[in-house]
């Protein structure tokens, strides 16, 4: 990046305003301001207003990020091996919920008997993968034995948590679906045959369809009509139906990012069929979808990323570098101290602070397998890290802060970090819980305002899974633009 057409995007620059033109606005911007003595003396004299950029060499530091909370919707599955990125392995463990009770089904559609086949579908939405999408894979699926842990990690070893000796199904596929001549582009499947819908795509969605055993969809029958019980909570459920290990067993070159999981039963049943000169009985097919993952359940990513020499390299040169799922995360003292001298040097002693902004440049590490930056970065005080995914936080603006990447400009731009300095303005000496912070990659999932389609509200905030990601951030050319108002009164 040239740093110099990047410090000339924002100049320093400090101009005056009669104080009656912003009297208004001082005064209401001042009612967040505790440390402001604005009152009727505004109307005398001038007001200045500072706009100023300050850079800095932040002195960040790259450190690992090898456990963190996995527990997302977004359930990664299959193997890469890049040479820039690193290699990377993917599997999950999800419990599953009751979605369609047997009940709509007539009563004489639900016995055991009229079962004809069971089967589990992974859904992945087109383009959501990173790799080659030829790249042939095998999927296995496991019923696990046990309930899961609730503390569970990307690091979660599933070994005692089924019988590797007992495979409910497995399905060799690849995930490319743009032509529609192939076996992958077939119809939903709307009855009980075997012979086709086993990998399906609808709506822009490829399905991968596993066989299981007839057995498993026989139980789920049987289960409901002698022990209705284990079907009306969540809790219950889990501990008859623990949920499915699913494992890639063949394939490297490709990762998916596979959002749901649906399981199918099909069954048979007999109907007239009449004519104009007869009248017979046929079988008939149907299907119900009983069970599905849901965010409502536990589902987690078993995740085994192994960092490349030359990512290592780059850290090891002391550059800035994030990755994931996992991988490294970004670590500096923010330069409060050096804002606050800043803030104080003028001959001012009557102020209004109207905005605070870090900017970080940023860039792509090149490769071949079209791995970009995250999309969205997470600022943080590094002693609430812990603390913020544990119990669910969103950012608030005050210790926490996003930015997303910005492709054109090439840069992070954390803004609205006006609470947080007053807050430090507030204090007497500073520690290093005020000004040590973490950059982490995360996902945002927002909800838009009941009344008003255009405001957006995060409403769950949790470390980047979704797909890989890598990029370098040149944390020695960070700028803050800092922006506040200020008189003299005599």
């Amino acid at each position: 990046m040239n740093l110099t057409s990047f410090k000339n995007d924002i100049k320093a620059f400090r101009f005056a305003l009669p104080a009656t033109v912003l009297a208004f606005a001082a005064f209401s911007t001042s009612c967040e301001d505790e440390t402001s003595k604005i009152g009727p003396s505004l109307t005398d004299g001038d007001i200045d207003i500072s706009i100023d950029t300050l850079y800095f060499d932040l002195g960040a530091k790259t450190i690992a990020n090898d456990n963190y909370d996995s527990k997302t919707g977004n359930l990664l599955f299959g193997n890469i091996d890049v040479p820039e990125y690193g290699k990377l392995n993917c599997s999950f463990v999800s419990r599953m919920m009751c979605a369609t009770s047997l009940d709509m089904l007539p009563d004489s559609l639900q016995s055991p008997e009229r079962v004809d086949s069971c089967r589990l579908f992974l859904s992945i939405a087109r383009g959501d993968l990173v790799g080659d999408s030829l790249t042939p894979q095998k999927v296995s699926v496991y019923e696990l034995t046990k309930q899961l842990p609730s503390n569970i990690t990307n690091s979660f070893n599933p070994e005692g948590y089924y019988d590797p000796s007992k495979c409910l199904g497995s399905k060799s596929f690849t995930v490319s679906y743009a032509g529609r001549t192939d076996s992958l582009a077939t119809s939903k499947p709307t009855s009980g045959t075997n012979s086709s819908g086993q990998t399906v795509v609808q709506n822009g969605v490829l399905a991968i369809g596993v066989d299981l055993p007839k057995e498993f969809g026989v139980k789920i029958f049987e289960d409901y009509k002698n022990n209705p019980q284990i079907f009306q909570w969540p809790s219950t459920f889990a501990e008859y139906y623990p949920g499915f290990f699913v494992e890639s067993t063949f394939g490297k070159g490709c990762v998916s990012n596979i959002y749901g999981l649906d399981l199918y039963i099909y069954g048979w049943y007999n109907a007239k069929q009449t004519t104009e000169t007869d009248t017979t009985w046929v079988h008939k097919p149907f299907y119900v979808s009983p069970l599905i993952s849901s965010p409502e359940v536990l589902s987690s990513n078993n995740i085994k990323y192994k960092v490349s020499d030359h990512i290592k390299n780059m850290v090891t040169n002391n550059e800035s570098v994030v990755t994931t799922p996992g991988g490294y995360n970004v670590e500096f003292r923010f330069p409060a101290e050096d804002i606050i001298r800043h803030y104080h040097k003028g001959e001012h002693n009557l102020s209004v602070i109207s905005d605070l902004i870090l900017t970080i440049p940023a860039e792509t590490i090149d490769n071949d397998y079209g791995i970009g930056a995250p999309p969205t970065l997470m600022l943080i005080k590094t002693s609430e890290l812990k603390d913020f995914f544990n119990n669910n936080k969103i950012p608030d603006n005050v210790s926490s802060f996003t930015a997303e990447f910005d492709s054109t400009n090439k840069r992070y731009r954390f803004s609205s970090m006006r609470s947080y300095l007053l807050g430090l303005l507030n204090k007497g000496e500073l520690t290093d819980e005020d000004v040590e912070f973490t950059i982490v990659p995360i996902s945002l999932e927002t909800e838009s305002g009941a009344y008003n389609s255009s405001t957006t509200y995060i409403t769950k905030c949790t470390p980047y899974t979704i797909k890989p990601t890598m990029a370098r951030l040149h944390t020695d050319e960070a700028m803050v633009v800092f922006t506040f108002s200020s008189q003299i009164i005599e």
